[in-house]
Order: structure tokens, then C-alpha cells, then sequence
């Protein structure tokens, strides 16, 4: 299989873990494309109209776009019911945490662009919106810290697990951990998982605006 993307991806990096706690890691070769909002891949738009990673294509040749799409197809392949539930009702609460998660990660992306533009056009109105909504979704954590340890590791929890270590990989000026003990011991414990500790953020290109996805 291969993977279209990069190692200092967020949405690409769930992949990845999806990958590796479900066995397939070994067999998808992950091939490096930067994309960008200023930019027009045709390597990648050949896969996936949208032009974005992660972009999983299969070994029968299948193409799948989005981490969820991925990683539910990974999971079903794998046979891991514990990652992906086959019940109705468990499955609503995997896509929920999945759904914030991702929306975590939006919002830190949403930031990051901000803050790399020229100052003069950086807007203060989104850089206040973004603070606020990001400790919003770690108070929402905090507040919820039973139901992700209920639910244990899913495409949703691992997707949380993945947002947290954003925070840590590119914001060190945002202090996450202090006022969110239980949080804190979570992503701790969750974090030692093989398949997150195997599967770090990487930079092998350095950070621009837009250019992060």
C-alpha cells in the first residue's frame, strides 16, 4: 500500500498510528508530499481530487481519502472491532471523539497558518477565536476524561492522542498540562502505547504557512 503524505502531519500521523496498532504498518510505504493552500499537486490530485494527505491507496488499488475513511478501512481489514465497533450506538461515540479530535486539530492548523503570515496581515480576531476554542476542547477533555478512558483505544481516543501531541509539537507556548491534572495522566499512559511512541511527529521540512496538513 502506499500513503501520500508527510511525517509532521497531524491527520497523516493518525494514519500512521492506525497503521501500526492495526499490523499494517510495515506494508504501506509512506511517499512525502507537502501540500498547501497556495499550492496545486498534481502527484497528489491524481489520487484524491481534493489535492490533500492523507491518501491511502491500496494494494488492490482501491483509493481512500480522509483519517477516519483510512483508518475504519484498516481496522475492518485488520479485524479490530475494538478500534472500529461493529454496535451502532459504540460506533456513534468512536466517530464523536474522533469528530472533536479532528476538530482540535483543525483549529491548531487554522492558528498555525495565522501565525506564519507577515505580521501586518496576521488577524488578532482569529488568534483569540483559536485560543479559546482550543482550551474549550481541553476543558471538554477534562470534563469527559471517564468516557475516553471508558472507551479505551479507538480510532476516536488515539485520534485525541494525536491532537494532544500536536499541541507539544508545535505550540510549546500553549501550558495544556497544568490545569488539566487528569488530562495530563491520560496522555501519559495512552502515549506509551507502541503505536503512538513508535510513530512520532517527524520535521524533515521546515514549517511554513499553510504548508502543514
Amino acid at each position: 500500500m502506499r500513503l501520500l503524505g508527510t511525517t509532521r502531519s497531524p491527520y497523516v500521523r493518525k494514519v500512521r498510528v492506525f497503521a501500526a496498532e492495526t499490523g499494517f504498518i510495515d506494508r504501506i510505504k509512506l511517499e512525502l508530499h507537502s501540500v498547501h493552500l497556495a499550492d496545486f499537486s498534481p502527484a497528489v490530485t491524481a489520487f484524491n481530487p481534493l489535492g490533500r494527505v492523507p491518501t491511502l491507496i491500496a494494494d488492490d488499488g482501491r483509493v481512500f481519502k480522509d483519517s477516519l475513511v483510512i483508518g475504519v478501512y484498516l481496522a475492518t481489514e485488520a479485524g479490530r472491532d475494538d478500534l472500529w465497533p461493529a454496535d451502532p450506538d459504540a460506533q456513534l461515540k468512536v466517530m464523536n471523539t474522533h469528530a472533536i479530535a479532528t476538530g482540535l486539530i483543525d483549529i491548531l492548523i487554522l492558528r498555525l497558518v495565522e501565525l506564519g503570515k507577515p505580521a501586518v496581515r496576521v488577524w488578532p480576531e482569529v488568534l483569540g477565536a483559536t485560543a479559546s476554542k482550543i482550551h474549550a476542547v481541553l476543558d471538554y477533555f477534562e470534563a469527559n476524561i471517564g468516557d475516553l478512558e471508558a472507551e479505551g483505544r479507538t480510532l476516536g481516543t488515539l485520534s485525541v492522542a494525536v491532537a494532544l501531541d500536536y499541541l507539544d509539537f508545535r505550540f510549546h507556548d500553549i501550558d495544556w498540562r497544568g490545569p488539566r491534572k487528569q488530562l495530563t495522566q491520560w496522555h501519559k499512559a495512552i502515549s506509551a502505547w507502541p503505536a503512538l511512541r513508535d510513530q512520532p511527529f517527524l520535521d524533515q521540512a521546515p514549517a511554513m504557512a499553510g504548508k502543514i496538513r
